[in-house]
């Protein structure tokens, strides 16, 4: 009997993964969609800040692409600037009005709006260009579970334990005092990172981006990493310089 070695083996193993992920994604009709407004308080322009070189929208529209799972990326954009910037990179940009482009505008609004106009577009994955360590896999896997699921969307396991308010009263949410779980005796609770949401326009039509149907990717905490604050950009341009010191 032959057997096969490891190392061979596990090289057909990715291949075989990579070649059904490739067949799959280009048969898939979703659209990419990334909401990119000029207006944002807590880092001017924070869509076009860059890290590692390129603009947190660039470096978006670079890894969708990577992906090979999109026929169409979409940027919805009130700002002439981060227009320009997503066309330099590839993508089609959709003029959203002022009204939808609000501190206040929830994202859903900004979907619907932008499904509006785009009646065609019945699957979607909306990507969030803050999330900077956004990675190609990840893409996939969303894919894949998306066939069979209502919605995907990307989330990381949190290990701490939660408290809340209960009239004025501070106690623990989902735990026993008298029985703390050890790290290693619990999952963790499912949080969602914000990364990415796959979704279809009968669920935006009902106003919900999520129902009871979803899936997950689990991505790694590291690569968890929202860009909200000066201080998270800050900490996303050394860990990208840091790996490419050791690269090097």
């Amino acid at each position: 009997m032959i057997q096969l070695k490891p190392v061979p083996f596990l090289i057909l193993l990715v291949f075989v993964f990579e070649t059904g992920c490739a067949e799959l994604c280009s048969k898939n009709d979703i659209h990419a969609l990334i909401l990119a407004r000029g207006g944002s308080k807590g880092i001017k322009l924070k869509n076009l800040a860059e890290v590692g070189g390129l603009s947190l929208l660039a470096r978006t529209i670079i890894t969708i692409k990577d992906s090979s799972c999109f026929k169409h990326i979409w940027v919805s954009t009130d700002d002439k600037r981060i227009a320009i910037e997503a066309q330099k990179y590839g993508a089609i940009v959709h003029h959203r009005p002022e009204k939808f482009a609000r501190d206040d505008t929830p994202s859903i609004h900004a979907i619907t709006e932008f499904l509006g106009v785009h009646k065609g577009i019945q699957d979607f994955a909306l990507f969030q260009c803050t999330s900077v360590f956004l990675k190609t896999k990840y893409i996939q896997e969303a894919v894949r579970k998306f066939e069979t699921h209502d919605c995907v969307f990307a989330a990381k396991r949190s290990h701490y334990l939660r408290w809340k308010m209960v009239d004025d009263i501070l106690v623990p949410a989902e735990f026993d005092l008298n029985a703390r779980p050890r790290r290693q005796d619990w999952k963790g609770d499912i949080v969602e990172t914000g990364m990415f949401y796959f979704s279809r326009r009968q669920l935006i039509n009902s106003g919900l981006l999520q129902n009871n149907r979803c899936s997950i990717v689990e991505i790694d905490v590291k690569d968890g990493l929202e860009i909200d604050s000066n201080h998270d950009l800050t900490l996303a341009k050394y860990i990208f310089s840091s790996e490419t010191k050791t690269d090097l």
